[in-house]
């Protein structure tokens, strides 16, 4: 509610609130104890019998109607290099509008969760404009927008399960990245529930979490109540109001070069060699601009791993499989499966094999092996003991990466 704010008559007044009024002057209900727009929903549906799909219709026409200004979206919009939005209200289109406005986009690329209907999945890594994710679908593009609390909660209850179906790399962005919530003053009930379904994770695990939840919310009676209890999890709460921190946002974001997209890497190792990859990874953690995925610091419980791996390969900028005599001598099924996409993936997309493919070896492991010849034969191997990588390899991984 907080982020859809315009002026109208002087005072900033919600859509929410807005779209209240102007629903039940068209059909004629005077009742000034409705606060909420479900409130007015529900009460069409269930005591005057009005029919869902009517009730739609007017919603549709009430905001086809609005030409609002909204200051704080339209200073959200304003960081150029944010691409991904989860939309949370179910009037799609007045986002849509302030990005066409804002970012010169005209008809944003967009998803929306649905129940009945099947809705797109995107690669976030490799969004170049805006796309908007719309969790409780919407009144112009879906059949079965969530109106009301009740609904709301329907969508929750379904959602990893239809996620699963439909979109696996949002959901995997969902749970991997930081989640920045901007407004959404629902019931603290809803809320918690809202919030442990988008982080697709135990609430009890987010501590653990190598990336942020953040909470931005006006000050409300309902607000006190969800921040001490997120903040027994280490999620972090903003005490002052989401115009301040949007504000904030995009000013301090000015302020930073852009850097680009981060370049990634694919580790690739057997269980046995734990020591060896995590002493790779903390060299690889002093490079600037560049992140590394291995399976045992970013697989969770719940994450389909055969797509989590998969999606990871695809993406990474370089493949690096640690070649030892654990992985070869009695072979990893996991790691060969591993070898085994990105030998594809390398030939498939014509990848110059010294720029994606850059295998090494830890330990005293026969390099004659036939597994090691079908998949690095007739490349360089290069000796990296116990993982610890040399100043000379580091370099020549920044020169394959333009990060010098």
């Amino acid at each position: 509610n907080e982020m859809y704010k315009f002026r109208l008559g002087g005072n900033d007044v919600t859509v929410d609130e807005y779209l209240l009024q102007q629903l039940l002057k068209q059909f004629e209900v005077d009742d000034p104890t409705f606060t909420k727009l479900s409130q007015a929903i529900n009460f069409l549906v269930i005591e005057q019998k009005v029919n869902i799909g009517d009730v739609v219709d007017t919603l549709k026409l009430i905001i086809d109607k609005m030409n609002f200004e909204f200051e704080l979206i339209d200073e959200l919009l304003s960081i150029s290099k944010l691409y991904f939005y989860t939309n949370t209200t179910a009037y799609s289109v007045l986002l849509d509008k302030r990005i066409e406005a804002i970012r010169n986009k005209k008809n944003p690329d967009s998803s929306y969760f649905s129940i009945a209907n099947k809705f797109e999945d995107c690669n976030i890594e490799k969004l170049t404009a805006p796309f908007i994710f719309n969790v409780f679908g919407s009144v112009h593009n879906t059949v079965d927008p969530a109106l009301s609390e009740e609904e709301m909660l329907e969508f929750t209850s379904c959602f990893q399960e239809r996620m699963n179906t439909y979109a696996q790399s949002i959901l995997y962005a969902l749970k991997n990245k930081t989640l920045l919530f901007l407004g959404c003053s629902h019931p603290e009930w809803l809320m918690r529930f809202f919030l442990r379904v988008l982080s697709n994770e135990r609430i009890n695990d987010w501590p653990r979490r190598r990336n942020s939840i953040i909470i931005v919310n006006d000050e409300t009676s309902e607000r006190d109540n969800q921040f001490k209890f997120l903040n027994n999890f280490n999620a972090v709460t903003y005490n002052g109001n989401t115009g301040d921190f949007v504000k904030e946002l995009s000013t301090r974001w000015e302020k930073y070069p852009d850097k680009g997209i981060a370049k990634m890497i694919f580790l690739s190792y057997t269980q046995k060699d734990t020591g060896a990859v995590e002493q790779l990874a903390k060299k690889l953690s002093e490079i600037e601009n560049l992140n590394y995925w291995y399976d045992k610091e970013k697989l969770f419980s719940g994450d389909n791993y055969e797509f989590v791996i998969t999606e990871n390969i695809k993406d990474a900028d370089i493949f690096i499989p640690l070649i030892s005599q654990n992985s070869i001598s009695q072979p990893d099924k996991y790691v060969l499966k591993e070898w085994e996409r990105a030998h594809a993936f390398n030939i498939v997309k014509s990848i110059g094999k010294d720029k994606y493919l850059m295998p090494i070896v830890i330990d005293d492991a026969d390099l004659t092996n036939t597994t090691v010849k079908y998949y690095y034969g007739n490349m360089s191997i290069e000796k990296v003991p116990g993982g610890i990588a040399s100043d000379a390899f580091i370099e020549r991984i920044k020169l394959n990466l333009n990060l010098l």
